[in-house]
């Protein structure tokens, strides 16, 4: 039955315009029948896994409430994120997943897809990205071919790009990508860009001086919100409880977050928290944070 199911479904979202994400899948599969199935149970129909034109109206219904402001997103969908297609908790008010209306999910084609269970997970890389929003930095990932796991917005919204399942293209070294999931948070770095933050009403970032990495001084640049950072804590200690991860970064002789290129890191070989200053001499991502205040209250 499941290849009938497939072709039945392929056809009906090619007549009606509906996408298996709309589902919660990612392709035209057993797992979209099952999704469709457990929708369909969910809304009293028939449940035989094919997205006819009841069931059709009925999802598209959901999301056009959802778009309108009728049903809050949270009441159809709790905030978490998809690990390997399954829902992961976050404890965080706002959390876009891959699913969700109008989410930020990138193309396949912009990183490598595996199976569930076939990544060797060990490690968070943590980006800024240059850009001025997250939907900014999901245009520029696109454009460019590349990617990251996860972009934190302006006002804390986490927002997914791609399954941690699939290994994105993000720290510019394979070994690394294959053994990482990637974090973006939203920062146009220059302080020139302040003037914008308090137009579009996010008010002024920090501006900071004296940062220091790979042994030299940053001119002055800006800093994250609060709000980016208690929303960063939230996915970090979401994804190191779901993969393991131990809440633990590359350290220097004095027992500071080290800030220079770790060979660990480089390597692939490190199993915790790091920075993609932590890859290469030629990144300074994101040294604009305070490590040592981050990961002492990520292990509160």
């Amino acid at each position: 039955m499941g290849w009938r199911q497939n072709r039945y479904n392929k056809k009906s979202a090619k007549k009606y315009g509906w996408e298996p994400h709309w589902f919660e899948a990612t392709g035209f599969d057993d797992a979209l029948a099952e999704n469709i199935k457990d929708f369909q149970m969910r809304h009293d129909q028939e449940q035989d896994g094919l997205c006819g034109p009841v069931t059709y109206r009925l999802i598209l219904s959901e999301r056009e409430a959802v778009i309108d402001g009728i049903v809050e997103q949270s009441d159809l969908n709790e905030n978490h994120i998809i690990c390997g297609g399954q829902r992961v908790p976050v404890e965080w008010d706002k959390v876009q997943n891959l699913y969700d209306v109008g989410s930020l999910a990138l193309p396949s084609d912009c990183y490598r897809s595996y199976k569930p269970g076939k990544r060797n997970i060990g490690m968070i890389i943590t980006h800024f990205d240059v850009c001025l929003s997250a939907a900014s930095c999901k245009r520029v990932l696109e454009k460019k071919g590349i990617s990251s796991h996860f972009v934190i917005d302006n006002d804390g919204t986490i927002c997914q790009m791609v399954d941690p399942q699939h290994s994105a293209w993000h720290a510019g070294r394979r070994v690394v990508n294959r053994a990482s999931i990637g974090v973006d948070i939203s920062n146009g770095y220059y302080t020139k860009y302040q003037s914008w933050y308090r137009r579009k009403g996010f008010g002024n970032r920090p501006v900071l001086e004296g940062v220091k990495v790979h042994g030299t001084t940053l001119k002055s640049c800006l800093g994250f919100y609060p709000v980016q950072i208690e929303a960063y804590k939230a996915l970090v200690k979401a994804l190191c409880s779901f993969y393991d991860i131990p809440l633990e970064m590359p350290m220097d002789e004095e027992g500071k977050v080290l800030r220079k290129v770790s060979k660990k890191v480089r390597g692939g070989k490190f199993k915790g928290i790091a920075n993609h200053f932590h890859v290469t001499r030629g990144k300074i991502d994101t040294a604009n944070l305070d490590w040592d205040k981050v990961l002492k209250e990520l292990g509160d």
